[in-house]
């Protein structure tokens, strides 16, 4: 199956956005992909090689600021979660499986509670849900913009560099190519304030559609997995894995992503 990568323009607040997407058509479900701070719709272009992902249309798009999409005013998470669904009216998506890593799961999470009615599930890769998750971008928080680009973003990128972790690395080289910079600390602050509120456990576990919790196995010390667990979510553990399974061990991720679907038809069909 042909993959397209188009540009789209998406008018919001009067500014026009150039937002890059890819899309691979199925006759399954639609499975929508949203990446993490200072990533882009390339983490997710491994999924359409998948031979139990095939039957499925997979969708990516680039964050404006990030990858190859338009930047220009100045936005937050909630921008992000109307422009979300600006994006999926463009491209006519209903009955999404919303799939979010790290910062786009918590856009996810937003969309999935506000616009329930076009969301069929939701995958969270670990996605921001407590104050813990903001290692990096409570950082960019701490400094002036000059700073965070001359000395936090260039020390961050550095050490990504170095990593032996191939997620790390290849999140390196996303930000060596597309320099999200100005994005990236227009979205912190947002970013932190709904990890620090203390709403976003009760929002994930409280949605009405099936739903499911993946963390690299370097990360199973989250505090909130035993609470997940506990509320009745399906968390499930990718070895030899990081931040980024998608490339720690893509295998074992698309294996978990498939599954979860599978489940999710059985779950509509009996319902």
């Amino acid at each position: 199956m042909m993959i397209e990568t188009k540009k789209l323009e998406i008018i919001y607040y009067d500014q026009p956005l150039q937002i890059e997407y890819f899309l691979r058509r199925g006759q399954k479900e639609t499975v929508l992909y949203l990446h993490g701070l200072g990533c882009s719709k390339s983490d997710f272009l491994g999924a359409t090689e998948i031979e139990s992902l095939q039957a499925h249309t997979l969708v990516a798009f680039d964050f404006p600021g990030h990858g190859n999409s338009s930047y220009s005013k100045k936005l937050d998470m909630d921008d992000l979660v109307e422009i979300t669904n600006l994006f999926a009216e463009k491209l006519n998506l209903h009955d999404i499986v919303l799939i979010g890593h790290s910062m786009g799961g918590l856009v996810a999470l937003l969309f999935s509670e506000k616009y329930a009615r076009k969301v069929k599930a939701f995958i969270n890769v670990e996605g921001n849900l407590k104050d813990e998750d903001c290692f990096f971008s409570r950082q960019v928080t701490a400094v002036d913009f000059d700073t965070f680009l001359h000395v936090t973003f260039r020390n961050f990128k550095f050490k990504l560099q170095i990593s032996k972790n191939p997620g790390f690395k290849k999140c390196a080289e996303t930000l060596g190519k597309y320099q999200p910079q100005k994005a990236m600390y227009d979205y912190s602050p947002s970013l932190v304030r709904y990890s620090d509120s203390g709403t976003l456990i009760e929002k994930f576990t409280s949605l009405r559609i099936p739903k499911y919790f993946i963390h690299g196995s370097e990360n199973r010390g989250l505090s909130y997995i035993p609470e997940l667990i506990q509320k009745g979510l399906t968390v499930s553990e990718i070895s030899n894995s990081n931040h980024f399974p998608q490339y720690d061990n893509p295998k074992e991720f698309h294996t978990m992503i498939s599954n979860f679907l599978e489940k999710c038809k059985r779950f509509v069909d009996i319902n």
